[in-house]
């Protein structure tokens, strides 16, 4: 099968995926084989093509978000046979979806209606476990003292999710953060009652809209930044989410106003078979937001065509911080 794959970590300066031939995964015997129709781009795709060396002599196949057709169910899945239309995301531990075909488990990917366009239905699974799994971390809902939250860097997939989640979800006060007209204007489509501007100072724009201080932070984005400012915002005993956790981060002032922290990588549950059943009960009940009209896809870039080119457009856009809403990748051109 033809895959885009890169043998050594690279820039973008000397930008290393390939257009090679590969052998068909492997299935096990939870897995489900897909032919893959739209591929989610994601900047965690471009993190370790920048930062994961392959195997001496081997490659990596990018790409953790998708939406194809079942080829083949391996002898233990459940609910799933060849010719369903299938969502869901990959374990970064094994190749992913840069690809025509890919293996991965069923306890990671859930059906989707009929009429449903396969490049929405790759812009979502991701970022909404993403944004679920960051927020919704008490019993699956928000914690009962949260009455508001910001959103750091709202713009992107996980934020436009989030976004739609809060406002489907619960009734709290959502403050999203945003630094371009067009951005934010975005963010207020994806439903945020209030955006920021973080290249600003931050309490003066609170207190325009009569808040000293949130009870929930979400960094998606830009935490080497608003680490700065972040532990000034959250009143004590609040919420802190971070995604984008890279490099140091004093505690400091966190630790002094007791901040409960939530760290999330949305592929624990696979690296470690923790609670593997969750994210194919998250997309079932995204689907049925979806189905109500509570949630719309985010994907706002669409590329056709399983190609080099393609690619190192969509990875340029990530790192140059140019993506409002998710780009997605059509496999055929």
């Amino acid at each position: 099968m033809k895959a885009l794959i890169y043998r050594h970590k690279n820039t973008m300066e000397n930008f290393g995926l390939e257009l090679a031939d590969v052998p068909e995964p492997e299935l096990r015997d939870t897995d489900l084989l897909i032919e893959l129709v739209a591929i989610g781009i994601n900047p965690g795709d471009t993190q370790i093509r920048q930062n994961t060396e392959p195997e001496p002599g081997g490659y990596i196949i990018l790409g953790y978000e998708f939406s194809g057709i079942v080829k083949k169910a391996g002898r233990h899945t459940k609910g799933f046979q060849a010719g369903d239309r299938v969502f869901g995301i990959g374990d970064f531990m094994r190749n992913g979806a840069y690809a025509e075909q890919m293996a991965v488990d069923y306890r990671n990917v859930n059906t989707f209606p009929s009429g449903s366009p396969f490049d929405h239905a790759a812009a979502v699974p991701l970022v909404t476990l993403t944004a679920w799994q960051s927020i919704f971390r008490v019993n699956g809902q928000l914690p009962e003292d949260v009455k508001n939250i910001m959103i750091v860097g709202a713009a992107g997939g996980v934020g436009s999710m989030a976004l739609q989640l809060l406002k489907a979800r619960s009734s709290v006060r959502i403050i999203a953060t945003a630094s371009r007209p067009e951005s934010s204007a975005w963010c207020r489509k994806m439903g945020a009652d209030e955006v920021i501007n973080h290249h600003e100072e931050i309490l003066p724009q609170l207190r325009a809209i009569g808040l000293e201080e949130v009870d929930m932070v979400f960094s998606v984005n830009g935490l080497k930044d608003s680490i700065r400012w972040v532990p000034e915002v959250i009143r004590p005993y609040g919420y802190f989410a971070i995604i984008d956790l890279q490099g140091a981060v004093d505690l400091g002032k966190l630790m002094q106003k007791s901040v409960t922290i939530f760290l999330e990588m949305v592929f624990t549950r696979s690296i470690y078979h923790y609670q593997s059943e969750l994210p194919a009960k998250v997309l079932a009940e995204l689907i049925e937001l979806v189905k109500a009209g509570k949630i719309s896809a985010p994907g706002t870039t669409i590329f056709r065509g399983l190609t080099v080119e393609n690619m190192k457009e969509a990875h340029a856009m990530i790192e140059n911080g140019n993506v409002i809403g998710k780009i997605v990748l059509m496999v055929a051109e």
